[in-house]
């Protein structure tokens, strides 16, 4: 049986072999048009943060009933909150200990104001509040004040503790956004609210949804250039020491460089983004995918012992072809069934790392046959070999 396949196989699959061995530069040119457009489209490649309701199918019940609530309270479930902490340097000093500071209260009160007029912000709320509620909307102009005021109203005082840590050395302002923001805006935004001059010994940072959400993207683009960096470095040092030769070691990269070009312009086409969660497929892409290019490359210096460069090419590729598509054919499989599950995040890795091995495959049958047949034929002298 497997003699037949290979007999209708034969004619078709030598055709190409002969075709890539004596048309080189011209399979060369195709495929570098193609990657300049595969390249530009991923150059548009954006990152994207990803919430606990991204992470979920879409037509689950959970799912429902949070659209529900959400088009009923609008910002109700997306939050972010400014911290507002002492600090003080020395032990003997006039910097504030005690968040329940009139300056301190003051300051929190003007962070929520200035926090209401960014846009997507639709609630501030914060200790000052409080303490206006039961002073005639005044914040009293003394500690002492402050602190007879909730004495003697154990309402605010229980209110005010939602605001106050028990040690009063922090106090935050919790802002209600809505739904539908661009985090990176309104991060940057905040970041400018709480840029006001504050009280000396006081520090202030964000914290919530929206910064969680950009910091979450920052750290996949900084965990994909890492860990693309590493593997790549380190599969040129294995390729090297293995075919103890700089050219014949770094021909099989072209598999990964040419086939994740390839896949990263292929998937933004078709809508993928890379989440924290995916931003390490480059980096197992590469290590399935490289196996692709040694095939082809040792293959080809073995051919070459007894036979002509484009002969060698043309028997490389046939016995090369077949095994190289079952593995290729037997990973798509495995990755799309990541799919047959309910969550959109192993679905979209299933696809980036199936669409990456098909396309490492393809570089590996069609750009390193051409490169490795040219090199060849640029550094050989009659029959003489080249190492």
């Amino acid at each position: 049986m497997r003699d037949k396949l290979s007999k209708l196989g034969k004619g078709p699959l030598e055709k190409y072999a002969r075709f890539v061995s004596h048309h080189a530069i011209i399979v060369l040119a195709i495929f570098l048009l193609f990657t300049i457009f595969t390249g530009y489209q991923a150059s548009l490649m954006e990152t994207a943060g990803t919430s606990q309701k991204a992470m979920l199918p879409e037509d689950i019940e959970v799912i429902n009933t949070f659209e529900l609530i959400a088009d009923q309270f609008a910002g109700s479930f997306v939050t972010s909150t400014i911290v507002v902490e002492t600090e003080p340097r020395y032990a003997k000093s006039d910097e504030i200990r005690d968040v329940r500071d009139p300056e301190v209260l003051r300051y929190v009160d003007l962070l929520a104001e200035r926090a209401k007029l960014v846009y997507g912000v639709v609630g501030a709320e914060s200790a000052a509040d409080v303490i206006k509620g039961v002073n005639g909307g005044r914040i009293p102009p003394s500690l002492r004040t402050v602190k007879s005021l909730l004495e003697h109203d154990e309402a605010a005082e229980q209110r005010i503790s939602n605001y106050i840590s028990d040690d009063y050395s922090l106090t935050v302002v919790r802002l209600n956004l809505l739904e539908d923001i661009d985090a990176e805006g309104v991060v940057e935004e905040l970041s400018e609210v709480i840029n006001i001059k504050k009280p000396q010994g006081v520090s202030v940072e964000i914290s919530g949804d929206p910064v969680i959400e950009v910091t979450m993207k920052e750290l996949a683009v900084e965990t994909m250039g890492m860990t693309s960096f590493v593997s790549f470095a380190l599969i040129i040092l294995i390729l090297i020491i293995v075919f103890a030769s700089i050219k014949y070691g770094l021909i099989p990269l072209l598999t990964i460089v040419f086939g994740l070009i390839w896949a990263i312009g292929t998937l933004v086409l078709i809508g993928l983004e890379i989440t924290p969660s995916t931003s390490g497929v480059m980096a197992m892409i590469m290590g399935i995918g490289i196996d692709f290019g040694i095939q082809v490359t040792k293959r080809f210096r073995y051919e070459l012992r007894t036979q002509k460069r484009e002969d060698a090419m043309v028997d490389t590729l046939s016995n090369v072809f077949y095994p190289m598509c079952i593995t290729t054919l037997a990973a798509v499989i495995g990755f799309k069934c990541l799919a047959l599950g309910q969550l959109p995040m192993m679905a979209d890795m299933g696809t980036m790392m199936a669409t990456g091995v098909v396309f490492c495959m393809v570089a590996a049958l069609t750009v390193v046959p051409a490169v490795l047949v040219l090199f060849e034929r640029e550094n050989k002298k009659g029959e003489e070999k080249w190492e």
